[in-house]
């Protein structure tokens, strides 16, 4: 049986990078699925889930709204795109997004390419 994986509830992508066995895979998967949002709606940005049983987080991409009220633990003015699986990276339905516990801080679209430019980087070169 998987062991439950629980992160601190204000993690993000960046902090729980080191820990994923294939963390370059994980992270253009969730950038290709924000860059669609932000086709779509001019910006996105990542919360993962902070349990789970899975080693890879799932992962939630939220969009601009301006007539959204937030969810009382995140900021007002974003809208749920979409939410993912994080080995497979496959659509949660509506019932699991609900019932995943988010974190409470989120990585923007520039931050995330940051964060991929500098895993690409090699080791020893200056930001």
């Amino acid at each position: 049986m998987a062991r439950t994986k629980h992160y601190s509830p204000d993690a993000t992508i960046a902090e729980i990078l080191p820990e994923l066995a294939d963390g370059e895979t994980y992270l253009r998967q969730v950038l290709a699925t924000m860059r669609i949002c932000q086709k779509h709606y001019g910006d996105a940005w990542v919360r993962i889930g902070v349990t789970g049983r899975s080693p890879t987080p799932s992962y939630r991409i939220d969009r601009p709204d301006e007539t959204a009220a937030g969810d009382g633990a995140f900021e007002a003015g974003r809208a749920l795109f979409g939410a993912y699986g994080g080995r497979s990276h496959d659509r949660f339905t509506q019932v699991n997004t609900a019932e995943t516990r988010w974190s409470t801080r989120a990585l923007g679209m520039a931050e995330m390419l940051t964060l991929h430019d500098n895993l690409r980087r090699p080791k020893g070169d200056a930001a």
